[in-house]
């Protein structure tokens, strides 16, 4: 499996390693991951020690993704992969995609792994030539058969390593959480994520007169426009951002409800792990967000702009009790997110079953 980035806070990464934890349990599989850039080897703590991991720079700075498109895909592939493998899986869009498109022919089966939808299909070339597409949501796959009707797509939702979220969400934090109705999201700071829109509810709901707190782990290129934002808009007592954290699920236990506003999501991996911890979501309506909610039987659903994540929030606090209600629900629910049911139907794509 061939994807960007081996850090803890990537939730690809963390699907591509539930995925090799699950692999490693049988005596009939071998399994490599191959991170082209970023390389945390934190990582190991949580990865199986069956998994091989074949890391190819290490290291990634900005600009550096135009260097390395300028590496031929086939010299790429024959270094890293080389015909060496069963099944090649181009885990994420980018780079990897074009490498394990590069080295398609009989002697393997190579898959395309969509997360985010590819909107205006800018690697429709490469779909073509792998000819097995995986989407992670069903309302993805459904969109790219009409777009692509000549290859071959499926759907996987990506199987979370519940165990290990769940032991990682046992460890302790920095400080004490707030004694109020806390919401928290984990994510990489950047402009898809809809965090412009959701510290504008949060000022909204201040000066409502709502007590509440904000929680938001991660970092990105919008970071520090973010924290600006923040302070221009008075709300830095509702607000705290963590920052990068090696392990995002022990905050992420400690909330009452996860609140994902982005425009553009595959199936959210953070949402998944979120309802792993027994934390309720509330979740935009993006690629998955509705299989979700009707998975979970809880949470809700909203639109992607500043009124419709302002009336989700406010709906939780004027209704507290129902956090509680929600929280009981995903003590059974949740197992529906767990590898027992989702891996059965990786291990069919793969062809291992």
């Amino acid at each position: 499996m061939m994807y960007n980035h081996f850090q803890l806070q990537d939730g690809v990464n963390r699907s591509a390693m539930a995925i090799a934890n699950e692999l490693a349990k049988r005596n009939d599989v071998e399994i490599t991951l191959i991170p082209i850039f970023k390389f945390d080897k934190e990582c190991f703590r949580y990865l199986d020690k069956q998994v091989v991991v074949k890391p190819v720079f290490r290291t990634y700075f900005r600009g550096f993704t135009k260097i390395v498109s300028k590496i031929p895909s086939k010299l790429m592939y024959n270094i890293w992969i080389s015909d060496k493998y069963d099944v090649n899986i181009a885990f994420q869009y980018g780079h990897s995609m074009r490498i394990v498109s590069s080295g398609v022919n009989t002697k393997h089966k190579s898959i395309a792994w969509m997360h985010c939808y590819d909107e205006g299909l800018l690697y429709k070339r490469e779909y073509e030539k792998i000819g097995n597409v995986v989407c992670v949501s069903q309302c993805n796959a459904g969109r790219l058969r009409k777009e692509l009707p000549t290859i071959n797509v499926d759907y996987n939702y990506n199987p979370i390593d519940n165990n290990s979220v769940r032991e990682q969400g046992r460890q302790p934090i920095p400080q004490q959480r707030p004694v109020c109705t806390l919401f928290v999201s984990v994510a990489r700071m950047s402009p898809e994520k809809g965090y412009d829109n959701l510290l504008q509810c949060v000022s909204r709901l201040k000066q409502d007169g709502y007590i509440f707190h904000l929680w938001l782990v991660g970092d990105g290129p919008i970071l520090r426009n973010l924290i600006e934002k923040a302070k221009k808009l008075q709300i830095e007592k509702f607000v705290t951002f963590w920052g990068q954290q090696l392990n995002p699920h022990a905050f992420v236990s400690k909330a009452d409800v996860y609140i994902c506003s982005s425009t553009v999501e595959g199936y959210s991996t953070a949402c998944t792990e979120a309802i792993m911890q027994e934390v309720p979501v509330l979740t935009t309506n993006c690629s998955g967000g509705e299989e979700m909610i009707k998975e979970s039987e809880c949470g809700l659903l909203f639109g992607m702009d500043e009124e419709s994540i302002y009336s989700a929030m406010k709906s939780v606090l004027d209704n507290p009790t129902i956090i509680n209600d929600w929280k009981q629900t995903l003590k059974v629910t949740r197992e529906r997110f767990s590898p027992n049911y989702r891996f059965k139907r990786f291990l069919k794509i793969v062809e291992l079953e």
